[in-house]
This record gives structure tokens, C-alpha cells and sequence, in this order.
């Protein structure tokens, strides 16, 4: 393997990594989002909250958070429904539900175990050596 593709090799490992990473953490932004607003929120205002939350870091698109929120919506967590304004067009609200918010709450606190037995290494990490 020539340094080109081993370059390229890096590049796509990286990537996934990256991805994966938030695959696993959208599930629980978006409950936090919609428990921390109180309002039914549409889709771009989602996204538009997800990229001032993370520093404009992380600008999901809407063809990864609607299918994580259709799945939310399946286990009970959110509720959805159509809302037409007299201008613009009918959204699609989504509204944190009680399971949801009892959900988010479990996996909050598995987070801040798992990330207290962490935080050394990620301290150190994140500092360099």
C-alpha cells in the first residue's frame, strides 16, 4: 500500500469514527433538545438548535436526524403532528413525550457513569501528552 492510500485509508477510518460518534449521540441530543425547548419544535429548527448547541461543530442534515426522530416516535418517545400556518408551508412539530423524557433521563445518567470512569483518560487526551 502506497502513503496515498494509506493517507486515504486514514481519512475514511476517521470519518466513520466521527459519524458513528454522533449516530450514537443523536438519539439522545434530540430528546435533550425538545425536554430543554418545552415546545414541539419542526425539523430546521432542530438542526439550526443542534448546530448552536455544538458551536456549529456538528450541522446534521435533515436526512440523518428525520429517520432517528421517525424512530423515536416508534418506541413512544416523541409524538409528531402537521401544523399549517397561514404562511409558508405545513411542519411536521415533534413534541418529547413522558417516556421520552423518562428515557432521556435513564440514558443521562448511564452517560455521566460511563463518562465519570472516562474523564481522566479524556483529559488527557484532549490536553495531549
Amino acid at each position: 500500500m502506497d502513503e496515498i492510500q494509506m493517507l486515504n485509508e486514514d481519512q475514511r477510518w476517521r470519518e466513520n469514527i466521527g459519524r458513528e460518534m454522533k449516530r450514537g449521540l443523536l438519539s439522545v441530543l434530540l430528546l435533550w433538545i425538545l425536554r430543554k425547548n418545552g415546545e414541539p419544535m419542526y425539523g430546521y429548527e432542530i438542526i439550526q438548535t443542534i448546530a448552536k448547541t455544538t458551536k456549529g461543530q456538528w450541522i446534521p442534515k435533515a436526512g440523518t436526524i428525520y429517520p432517528v426522530l421517525r424512530r423515536l416516535e416508534s418506541r413512544g418517545f416523541v409524538k409528531s403532528e402537521w401544523s399549517s400556518r397561514t404562511a409558508g408551508p405545513s411542519r411536521r412539530y415533534y413534541r418529547i413525550t413522558a417516556a421520552g423524557k423518562e428515557a432521556e433521563e435513564k440514558i443521562l445518567l448511564e452517560w455521566k457513569r460511563h463518562i465519570s470512569g472516562f474523564r481522566e483518560f479524556v483529559r488527557e487526551l484532549l490536553e495531549g501528552d
